[in-house]
């Protein structure tokens, strides 16, 4: 029997002979180790309402609800339980939570700053106002609220960082200057700022190989900033990969990669990497046209036609797919692309051109059209396109 198992036995035991507070105790635990136990969140429930405890009764009602996903109905139990303490901070921070994850913005700012308005010094409340302004695209009001967060609590680094970040956002790299606690984010800003040797110098500062992670890959990227600002660019490329090493390959790295290449005027490789970088951040419209761009530099490059060919699946576009399937396979007589122009045209009834792409099949039903109906449907899909 498992230690979770054992701890219901106990509670049930109690809550069974009345040892109510007892039995809330055991199950409250059981919730700390797992939140989304319904039989404990729903157990907690029944106590309080056994206790006629009606404002914990409406706040465990609404964990529970919150488990089984349904977020309206947690709304409306957490603003009972506010109803009946409108001074409770716990309930009106959870209040303010649930419509944060229901994407109700609006409300959400609302309760976070009821919720100052009591107790401004409700640390994680600027943090989640400042996030909220930002998902809502008012800079504005985000360095409103971490400059008083800042001035509530003027000792906290990270306060003052949240407040620089925002800063910096918003292009005032001298006011973001003028509260950064953080030497990494001070030599970004600077870069940014064009103060370039001032950065080197604070990133002189550290030795990449005793920093962790998160720091590393900072510290790789802005020095690469660095080196591309003084017109280093292969430094700079080499600094990119051993931030790759780290983070692996992402929007920021591919698009410092197209940014280089440009510079250094090798415009199939920006193209590529800019292909890349929108591909990474969803914008796959703008993906194909840089990846069509490189192509046009070298229309023989598997890695763009796989890029292309694929963006172009992904859009429903399945001709212009096969298109580019079709001149990866003229290259080198490429495998997958042998395997996907074939599944294609079996699709399409096409079972002649099927074969010759070397699919075989061992009996064809009796209501197949004759395959001379799809002779050349290779021919007239190339001729489309040939007539653009």
């Amino acid at each position: 029997m498992t230690t979770l198992e054992t701890m219901h036995e106990a509670a049930m035991k109690n809550y069974e002979e009345k040892n109510l507070d007892k039995a809330l105790e055991i199950y409250n635990e059981i919730i700390r180790l797992n939140p989304i136990d319904e039989v404990a969140l729903a157990c907690v429930r029944d106590i309080y309402e056994e206790k006629d405890d009606r404002f914990n009764y409406y706040l465990a009602r609404a964990n529970v609800n919150i488990a089984q996903n349904k977020m309206e109905y947690a709304i409306n139990d957490t603003k009972k339980a506010v109803a009946i303490d409108m001074e409770n901070l716990d309930a009106r921070r959870k209040l303010a939570r649930l419509y944060k994850v229901s994407k109700q913005n609006l409300k959400a700012i609302d309760e976070f700053l009821r919720l100052l308005a009591v107790n401004n010094k409700d640390f994680d409340a600027y943090f989640e106002l400042v996030d909220l302004y930002m998902m809502e695209d008012s800079i504005d009001s985000a360095i409103s609220v971490a400059k008083q967060g800042s001035e509530n609590f003027p000792e906290n680094n990270n306060m003052k960082n949240m407040l620089a970040q925002l800063y910096f956002k918003a292009n005032d790299y001298e006011s973001a200057l003028s509260v950064v606690a953080d030497d990494m984010l001070r030599a970004k800003i600077l870069l940014q700022k064009g103060d370039d040797d001032e950065a080197k110098n604070i990133l002189d500062k550290f030795n990449p190989n005793s920093l962790d992670d998160f720091q590393k890959k900072n510290y790789y990227i802005l020095m690469a900033q660095y080196l591309y600002n003084k017109k280093d660019f292969d430094n700079s490329l080499s600094q990119i990969e051993n931030y790759v090493k780290i983070s692996g390959p992402d929007a920021v790295s591919f698009q410092m990669k197209a940014l280089i290449y440009e510079e250094k005027d090798d415009m199939f490789n920006s193209y590529l990497n800019w292909g890349f970088c929108r591909k990474l951040q969803g914008r796959q419209d703008e993906a194909i046209v840089e990846f069509n761009h490189a192509y046009q530099l070298n229309a023989n490059d598997k890695t763009v036609l796989f890029e292309l060919a694929q963006l172009y699946l992904n859009q429903k576009e399945r001709y212009i797919a096969m298109e580019f399937y079709q001149k990866i396979y003229e290259i080198d007589r490429d495998e997958k692309a042998r395997n996907i122009l074939a599944e294609f045209y079996e699709s399409e009834g096409d079972y002649k051109k099927a074969e010759e792409y070397g699919l075989t099949r061992e009996s064809k039903n009796s209501n197949d059209k004759p395959e001379e109906e799809f002779v050349g449907l290779l021919d007239r899909i190339m001729g489309m396109f040939s007539k653009k």
